[in-house]
């Protein structure tokens, strides 16, 4: 599916943000990508999307180069900044981004996803009317009637209320099967934990940790492998000396 060889990033030519990084992702995974700020998650994704410009290494899906059309065609990015084109309503929207994928529209999912989300109402209403919540309703809504062989999350469920982060989790969990993969990252261990099958950390530029979640739930979980990375007891035991000299 994804393979990734010896890419190596940097943004100034001297720290170097992803440093000769492995990793293959096989259809039907479900992987959760998890790491500090700044360690290389958001760049990873951006080059795999060809956002960013690859410095150094090999990045191929389904043995083909990440920059050829047809795999820029099967794989959609759903960033965490909600920049949409707000002179648009949301049905045009859509409308758009199936067009820009070569998709013909499923009107009776349509219905059903605005159905999901109580959006009927809202969907022919300009864009710059929504608040960010209803963004990423539209986007995810745009996402699963595309039906991409390889979705990319980037904290898209940030800012969304309860309600709508259930439906969209049962949305995504319901798109993953054996001929699709997720790759999905957010500060919410609990909600990865839940939805997929598979943990990658990233940590100053490299995997630090690449297992099933069923592996990490018989020994450990993901919040103690991540502070194990931060050397939560440390930081601890140093933020309350600190506070007791105050």
């Amino acid at each position: 599916m994804l393979n990734i060889e010896n890419v190596s990033y940097s943004y100034d030519k001297k720290t170097k943000v992803l440093d000769k990084l492995n990793l293959k992702v096989e259809k039907g995974d479900f992987l959760a990508l998890i790491g500090p700020n700044g360690c290389g998650k958001t760049t990873l994704i951006k080059l795999i999307c060809d956002l960013l410009e690859k410095q150094v290494g090999t990045i191929e899906m389904n043995g083909l180069d990440h920059k050829d059309f047809k795999i820029k065609q099967e794989v959609l990015y759903l960033p965490s900044e909600d920049i949409l084109p707000e002179f648009l309503t949301g049905r045009e929207y859509i409308n758009l981004m199936l067009d820009l994928y070569s998709v013909s529209i499923n009107s009776d999912y349509l219905i059903r996803l605005t159905k999901y989300y109580s959006f009927e109402a809202a969907l022919d209403v300009l864009i710059e009317e929504y608040s960010h919540g209803m963004k990423k309703k539209i986007q995810i809504i745009a996402a699963m009637l595309i039906d991409p062989q390889l979705l990319i999350v980037d904290e898209t469920l940030n800012g969304m209320d309860v309600e709508s982060r259930e439906v969209t989790k049962l949305l995504f969990i319901n798109f993953s099967g054996p001929e699709k993969t997720i790759i999905m990252c957010s500060h919410d261990l609990n909600l990865l934990e839940e939805m997929c099958n598979k943990v990658v950390i990233l940590y100053d530029g490299k995997i630090h940790t690449q297992e099933s979640i069923d592996h990490v739930h018989k020994s450990t979980s993901l919040l103690s492998i991540f502070r194990e990375i931060i050397n939560h007891e440390d930081l601890k035991n140093e933020i309350f000396k600190d506070s007791s000299d105050l």
